[in-house]
């Protein structure tokens, strides 16, 4: 029971985690404004063309007076302006993308799927127009096509690059697929008649470019001139097959790139992108007698978001639903009354998302006695249509700009104000559940560190009534409150929490014992590997002077075994010194990768017969045929990067041997270390095949270390049993070994984590992770493999200490509720450092350390049920010693004086 109530509370904790950072802002069921026809006014562009270059920065096109882009510079001598579009972190395709034709940046609930999709419908400047046509990459496509609209379904032409007969031809397929479109004359004759279009031309050599050859090469610079000339001449061809001047042209990108060819992050090159502007209706600042660009310092720059409504405008349209941002003033070419009217519509829009979240907070019962955003109420909105009415009746265009963009930036924060509004509450609430969930652990803790158990109050109490009635009371208020519903669960937890905790508590003595060594414990530990294995990255320190503080009985009668197990530890040190410490880590020493996979495969063979393991022949010639064919099959996938059908059927196969023999071989591993010993060669079989490089052979030493340490320390101990026994018989000092174990455990999963080559952003779960299981990539099958591979080397430690350590075997519930305990501090620590905006490495770098914390529950809890099953009806081995008498008189007489 106690590992249901354990498993339930983490995935609580967990999704109070992602409900206080990641819950959705995009509102549902709104309505779009009318258009800028339906008000009476000719839109200045029947047309817009949106060529949109991937990964080109700002500073790229602006470079030496626009010299890198010739053919667009003779396109500004004679018309359009120059600007710079400002983006932000994370710079990504489809974060710009979205930015761009939808006027808001990204939900940050897509930062839990790396922003490869967002969970949640949203409207675009393609929904709004109705009559949208694109060619572009097909992971550009799958953002907009599978959205709803309305019955007018966008047309995109797409590809994907391994497609094209050539590398870096995507923009060259871009510009032939537009030519073709238009050499039709139904297409022309179509096109022709419909208002308000959207042509979209994505351009996407120069992210490729910029990756491969960095932007600041002559390569690049060569793909760069085949582009600018491609848009121009593109620009020529709309120009011809139209021929009314009519079609207004917008040439910008998602993001930009760094020096180094990457993007992500927030520095001036990745957030600084291009914007030319040109065509009908586009206004052109003052320029130079020959047509120079603009210097940085004297050019205009827009937020990305601010395009969507800004496009729309130009062709008539109202801003995108979802849109979050305001309309640039200055940028058409229109009368001001044009300009005021569209300016309007996308007022309108901000505050018909305002007055829904504004009218959700009023409806609620205790809404005057509760924050509010005070700037902007319901009143206000309903007013703003007549007062802007009255402006323009009087003439006062001025100021009815000027009233337009005042309430257009209340919305705006009125929309901040209130997306935000439960986020201080819900960090109150998580914080107190995870205290009271500590409190919980130690009264557990406490009870069970005692020979005797006592009785626990149990939940039919006053006190858990008068609790339970109290929630009842707060669900009611907050039901009246309209908070939503996961929110207001989560501000429950902490009562729900509080009843356990109450039901924990011993009917008849104290509460905690010896809270400051508990603090203590917790703290240090906690605090230790936060440090050393996130914060400093220096994980070989702490793993380092642990073990040998953990052995330090053995410096004094040294051995062989003592000096091979001091071997390896050294061994250890410094390859974890090398994989967090030194850039590409073990990838530097001049090996290949399936050169290290076959060392490591066949190791996986040998070392059992150096250690003298004896396994029944059945498993020697299964575990040597699944790895003879994971060979085979590493050696298919980089020589023709495909494996054979026979090949998954083996490892498949081999995957369900090594967890169903472990049972089926009970007589011939009736004591736990030839229980242990056939785990070992069958967990470590399925991390060979799972391994892309280094990981297998890394994960095997410290395997070897971890058992050869624990016979070490057994070893050392035997000349104090005496003190031993006594020791196990204090609840101080049973405390002491409950923390020093469960600190074991979690010190070992980071260093085989970290030793394995994962690193939190590996969970984008790369495919060559199952490749000898699965032809294709799968995210649910590449993960579940990926997850079963880190779990894989906990399983044998903690078999290990379940099958060696008598201690371990019989205490460990309280020994997982010291790990509980350390690495909950942990997650609340790295809680209140999530992000859900910013750079995206920062953004997945806090969220999986905090996701990591509560993976590691789950992965102990389900390692220990796993060592549980395996080693039932085994019995363990004990050594002869000289004092086992006098030790077992001694602990006799004590327990009788006692």
């Amino acid at each position: 029971m106690w590992k249901v109530q354990a498993l339930v509370v983490h995935i609580l904790l967990m999704g109070s985690v992602l409900s206080t950072y990641f819950q959705p802002t995009i509102l549902p069921n709104l309505e779009p404004q009318k258009t800028m026809r339906d008000l009476g006014f000719k839109p200045p562009a029947d047309r817009l063309v949106v060529f949109l270059t991937d990964g080109l920065r700002a500073a790229t096109f602006l470079a030496r007076n626009g010299s890198d882009v010739p053919d667009l510079r003779d396109i500004f001598r004679k018309q359009g302006r120059i600007g710079i579009s400002r983006t932000c972190a994370p710079t990504k395709t489809r974060p710009g993308h979205i930015a761009i034709f939808g006027g808001f940046y990204e939900d940050p609930t897509a930062a839990l799927v790396n922003f490869r999709y967002n969970p949640s419908n949203f409207d675009t400047v393609f929904n709004r127009s109705r009559n949208t046509i694109g060619w572009a990459h097909r992971n550009v496509v799958k953002i907009f096509i599978r959205l709803p609209h309305g019955g007018a379904p966008m047309r995109f032409k797409s590809y994907m690059e391994a497609e094209l007969p050539e590398k870096l031809t995507c923009d060259k397929w871009t510009f032939e697929k537009v030519q073709k479109f238009f050499k039709k004359g139904a297409n022309v004759r179509e096109f022709r008649n419909l208002k308000s279009v959207v042509f979209f031309v994505y351009l996407g050599d120069m992210d490729i470019a910029a990756h491969r050859f960095k932007p600041l090469s002559k390569r690049f610079h060569k793909k760069l001139q085949y582009t600018q000339r491609g848009i121009q001449t593109t620009y020529e061809l709309f120009e011809r097959v139209f021929n009314d001047s009519r079609t207004a042209y917008l040439m910008t990108s998602d993001h930009g790139t760094t020096n180094e060819g990457s993007h992500g992050g927030g520095s001036t090159h990745e957030v600084e992108t291009p914007l030319f502007m040109w065509g009908a209706g586009v206004t052109r600042e003052v320029v130079d007698s020959e047509g120079n660009f603009p210097g940085k310092s004297h050019i205009s720059q827009l937020d990305q978001t601010q395009l969507a409504p800004l496009m729309s405008a130009l062709i008539g349209l109202p801003p995108p639903m979802n849109n979050l941002a305001l309309m640039p003033v200055g940028y058409l070419n229109v009368s001001a009354e044009y300009e005021v009217m569209a300016l309007h519509l996308n007022v309108l829009q901000l505050l018909s998302q305002a007055k829904i979240l504004i009218q959700q907070h009023e409806s609620a019962i205790f809404y005057k006695w509760l924050p509010k955003f005070k700037d902007l109420d319901l009143d206000q909105i309903d007013q703003y249509s007549g007062k802007l009415n009255a402006l323009k009746a009087k003439g006062n265009v001025k100021e009815a700009m000027e009233t337009c963009q005042d309430f257009g930036k209340l919305a705006q924060k009125c929309l901040a104000n209130y997306h935000n509004y439960y986020y201080l509450p819900l960090m109150v609430a998580t914080t107190l559940t995870y205290l009271i969930w500590f409190y919980c652990l130690l009264l557990q803790l406490s009870r069970l560190s005692k020979e005797q158990k006592e009785e626990r109050k149990g939940f039919l109490t006053f006190s858990t009534l008068l609790l339970v009635l109290l929630g009842i009371i707060l669900l009611t208020l907050l039901r009246l409150q309209n908070v939503p519903h996961i929110t207001t669960f989560y501000l429950l937890l902490p009562l729900g929490m509080l009843i356990m905790a109450q039901a924990e508590r011993p009917a008849k003595s104290g509460w905690i014992m010896t809270p400051m060594l508990h603090l203590g414990c917790i703290l240090l530990t906690a605090g230790l590997l936060i440090l050393m294995a996130f914060v400093y990255q220096h994980l070989w320190v702490l793993y380092g002077v642990s073990v040998l503080l953990n052995n330090r009985r053995a410096f004094l009668k040294p051995s062989l075994k003592f000096f091979i197990w001091l071997t390896l530890v050294i061994l250890l040190t410094g390859i974890l010194f090398v994989q967090l410490n030194i850039k590409d880590g073990l990838q530097r020493i001049p090996l290949k990768n399936y050169q290290v996979l076959y060392i490591s495969m066949l190791l996986a063979i040998i070392r059992p017969l150096i250690l003298g393991h004896r396994h029944d022949p059945r498993v020697w010639a299964i575990n040597s045929m699944a790895l003879i064919a994971g060979a085979y099959g590493v050696y298919q996938y980089e020589v023709k990067e495909s494996v054979s059908a026979y090949v998954y059927a083996v490892t498949w196969s081999f995957l369900l041997f090594a967890f169903l023999s472990i049972r089926y071989f009970e007589k011939s591993t009736s004591t736990a270390r030839k229980k242990l010993e056939l785990i070992t060669i069958n967990m470590v079989t399925i991390i060979s095949l799972l391994t892309i490089v280094w990981g297998s052979l890394n994960v095997q030493i410290v395997i070897t270390e971890f058992v050869m340490g624990l016979q070490v320390y057994e070893d050392s101990r035997r000349s104090d049993e005496v003190e031993d026994l006594e020791e196990n018989h204090d609840p101080l000092n049973r405390l002491k070994q409950f923390y020093r174990y469960g600190y074991m455990i979690l010190l070992y999963f980071y260093v085989a984590f970290f030793l394995a080559g994962h690193w939190l952003s590996t969970f984008l779960f790369k495919p060559t992770i199952a490749r000898l299981f699965y032809p294709h990539f799968s995210l649910y099958i590449s993960g579940s493999l990926l997850i079963l591979k880190i779990l894989l080397p906990s399983l044998i430690f903690v078999s290990a200490l379940y099958a060696m350590v008598p201690f371990v075997r019989k205490n460990i519930r309280s020994i997982l509720i010291c790990v509980f305990l350390i690495i909950d501090a942990m997650g609340l620590y790295m809680y209140y450092f999530v992000r859900n905006r910013g750079s995206w490495a920062l953004i997945r770098k806090y969220l999986d350390q905090v996701l990591l914390t509560h993976v590691v529950n789950f992965m102990l809890l389900g390692c220990i049920c796993m060592a549980k099953i395996f080693m039932a009806k085994t019995t363990m081995e004990k050594p002869e010693r000289k004092n086992v008498r006098h030790s077992r008189r001694a602990s006799s007489s004590e327990e009788t004086r006692t």
